[in-house]
């Protein structure tokens, strides 16, 4: 089985190289590394050289047009029948490849692996395989970077990554990617081992660019909100909470009242969404 590993990078010419380290230490040796320099303006095309004399390593650099876009542009690259995204942040342990070869069976369409979350300080917090309600069933489902492996064709024809999202692509894609399964015989593995690590570092981030980060989270209530709320109807609340948060750190005060005001009325006997009402409206 050979797996396509889609990076897309953006001023990231240490980071990516931890990254790509961890790609050449895995013990199983059938996978191609598709990386996509998204306009880079710091040396990271010329770090990324020493190490093209691997051939199953491919660099790519465009002009900048977002991490959705360059990860489609990397698919369109790949070669293998599985395709994972590893962000140029984060790392694989080893046997990462190794452990998701031995758990794909004949029906299997995508095979979801836990995370190690590595805060600032050093602390590593396991990210386990959650449970999750959709149309009626209980399923084991993982969407974030490093964790979903799924067969590339299928990729191509849920429409890949939306490069109209501002943030959530990994989740409006996860969402898809369900819809698409249910009318399948394809079966999801979950493999409950912790096999890649999402490091959490002070540059640059999706999770930190606030503006981003409440665009994108409307947007994905936009397009899925009939799904969330028939599928996971908390995950309203939580997504109007994000939006409220963002806009108090964009000092947006009025918005940012206006969805916490939403949080609250779906929820009104939970105090500290009160507390947070003083905090957006006067601190």
């Amino acid at each position: 089985m050979k797996f396509s590993i889609i990076t897309p990078t953006y001023n990231r010419e240490v980071l990516v190289q931890i990254t790509i380290k961890s790609i050449l230490a895995q013990t199983y040796s059938n996978w191609q590394l598709v990386i996509i320099d998204d306009g880079s303006t710091d040396n990271t095309e010329q770090v990324i050289q020493q190490y093209l004399k691997d051939d199953r390593i491919k660099y790519i650099k465009k002009s900048n047009s977002g991490q959705a876009d360059s990860s489609n542009v990397g698919v369109s690259q790949a070669s293998g029948e599985y395709i994972v995204f590893l962000d140029s942040d984060d790392e694989a342990y080893p046997n990462w490849l190794e452990v998701v070869d031995k758990n794909i069976k004949e029906d299997t369409s995508v095979v979801c692996v836990g995370a190690m979350r590595k805060l600032l300080d050093g602390t590593l917090i396991h990210e386990r395989i959650d449970k999750w309600k959709f149309f009626g069933e209980i399923v084991r489902f993982k969407f974030t970077c490093g964790s979903l492996f799924l067969k590339r064709h299928i990729f191509s024809e849920i429409g890949g990554y939306d490069p109209q999202l501002k943030s959530n692509i990994q989740t409006d894609l996860g969402y898809r990617l369900l819809t698409y399964l249910k009318n399948s015989n394809r079966k999801i593995v979950a493999v409950d081992e912790y096999l890649v690590q999402v490091n959490i570092h002070s540059g640059p981030r999706i999770r930190t660019n606030w503006e981003k980060r409440r665009d994108g989270t409307k947007q994905l209530l936009n397009k899925h909100y009939e799904f969330i709320y028939e599928n996971i109807p908390k995950d309203i609340l939580n997504n109007y909470a994000i939006i409220a948060f963002s806009n108090y750190k964009l000092k947006q005060r009025k918005e940012s009242l206006q969805y916490l005001y939403k949080v609250i009325k779906l929820k009104p006997l939970v105090l500290s969404n009160y507390f947070k009402f003083i905090k957006y409206a006067f601190l």
